[in-house]
């Protein structure tokens, strides 16, 4: 009798290292996009408000420009404290004035009595606590004195 002879082979499966992530790895890399979002929504916040304080800046010192330049035309004995709103585009803006008259003392002036007054002009926006404030000052218009005109 023939004895049969059968070769071993070993059935092996090539090793391969599986590619991939761990659980771990992924909630990491989860944790360190979300703390970006949150500092990116952060910075895009503060750029929003930065924003907004530029453009009442901006709108309320031309506001103001113009008012104050109105101020000086008019009549130096006109010139008082008052307050009102601007019209058409601005019409959510608010103005105030606070006149002053300078002494002799406050301006160093010998004789300045009565001829310089200072006016400070408040601008403000809607129910916000947002100010800008600028100060002026308005001269009356001085003649040239009799003996002058020779």
């Amino acid at each position: 009798m023939k004895k049969c002879e059968h070769k071993k082979t070993n059935l092996r499966l090539p090793e391969t290292k599986e590619a991939g992530f761990t659980l771990l790895e992924v909630m990491v890399a989860v944790a360190i996009i979300g703390m970006s979002f949150v500092s990116l929504l952060a910075s895009q916040s503060q750029s929003v408000s930065i924003a907004s304080i530029s453009r009442f800046e901006t709108v309320a010192s031309m506001l103001a420009g113009q008012k104050l330049a109105k101020i000086q035309v008019e009549d130096f004995e006109q010139v008082s404290s008052e307050s009102g709103e601007f019209e058409d585009d601005f019409s959510n803006y608010r103005w105030q004035t606070e006149v002053n008259e300078l002494t002799e003392d406050e301006t160093g002036i010998v004789g300045s009595e009565g001829l310089l007054k200072r006016v400070e002009l408040t601008v403000s926006r809607g129910d916000e606590d947002e100010n800008f404030t600028i100060t002026g000052i308005v001269m009356t218009k001085i003649e040239p004195a009799e003996d002058d005109k020779k």
